[in-house]
């Protein structure tokens, strides 16, 4: 005697109705979201760690914005650092003041980090102190941690500004 998929064939006899789901079709399908659920966990960022990387390349772009306007308009711009922040300054007669066409001439670093270290030339240097940029790239290193990781921002000869993250 035929059988189908609900049952027997025989049009005699009366069909048995099978209604719900198997135990292995269940666990089939839990095993497909489980590793789908897995997958998105795993591809979400870290998001205190994601805002510590980018209040620290704002740091980066402070600097190098520094270094750009001093050398395109001939006039001193510092980067001035503080233990949580960072701030642009522009050099006019005697006096240093913030830059007037900037809307960020401030930048923060995210809850949780830190300066560690500054120097310039190789001299260490108190917080709050500014990095000059006017004529030759001052050489530098500023050094930022917090969140499990550190990051390092150091002024190279050639006017680049680097950005290395150690875990």
């Amino acid at each position: 005697m035929p059988m189908s998929v609900t049952g027997c064939s025989n049009p005699a006899l009366p069909a048995l109705r099978i209604s719900g789901f198997a135990l292995i079709e269940i666990l089939v399908a839990m095993v497909i979201v489980g590793v789908l659920a897995t997958s998105v966990v795993l591809t979400l960022p870290d998001n205190g760690l994601s805002q510590g990387r980018a209040s620290v390349r704002g740091w980066q772009i402070l600097a190098e914005t520094a270094a750009l306007r001093a050398e395109a308009q001939a006039q001193p711009h510092a980067w001035e650092i503080t233990e949580r922040q960072a701030r642009l300054w522009v050099l006019e007669g005697n006096q240093w003041r913030a830059p007037l066409q900037s809307a960020t001439n401030t930048v923060a670093l995210a809850e949780g980090l830190a300066v560690d270290q500054l120097e310039s030339e190789g001299q260490h240097l108190p917080l709050g102190s500014r990095i000059v940029f006017a004529g030759t790239p001052p050489l530098f290193r500023v050094r930022i941690s917090g969140q499990g990781r550190s990051w390092q921002l150091d002024g190279q000869p050639n006017g680049s500004i680097s950005l290395v993250e150690t875990p």
